[in-house]
């Protein structure tokens, strides 16, 4: 059975909470996949991607050099640890309907794999 460690992980940009949205934002755009983790004391606490950037989820109209991103991070539905099986992710993953897995070692964050990078393995 084929578990994550089995997959390439892929980086992102890692920001803290206390990280300023127009950073956030910028570091977003920047990224190929469109997203950036959000860790804390090397833990992980989940990422700001393009759907954070939906009306209603950030203010339209406040400061984003003096917003911190903290407070607008949502919970990704589904994260995997290292030894979970790729069938169970993938599964999950499709359900959710979500494409970028963020994978985790004992909580530390260490890359993301994609709903493709799970299917070609």
């Amino acid at each position: 059975m084929k578990t994550l460690r089995d997959a390439t992980l892929r980086a992102l940009p890692i920001i803290g909470p206390e990280t300023f949205l127009d950073e956030a934002i910028q570091e977003l755009k920047e990224e190929p996949l469109r997203a950036v983790a959000l860790v804390n004391e090397q833990q992980y606490m989940g990422m700001f991607t393009e759907e954070d950037l939906l009306p209603g989820l950030i203010p339209q109209d406040g400061d984003y050099s003096t917003l911190a991103v903290g407070p607008y991070i949502h919970p990704t539905r589904v994260v995997a640890e290292m030894d979970s099986p790729v069938e169970a992710i993938l599964s999950a993953a499709l359900r959710k309907g979500q494409n970028l897995i963020p994978v985790l070692n004992n909580r530390i964050f260490c890359g993301v794999v994609t709903v493709a990078d799970l299917q070609n393995l």
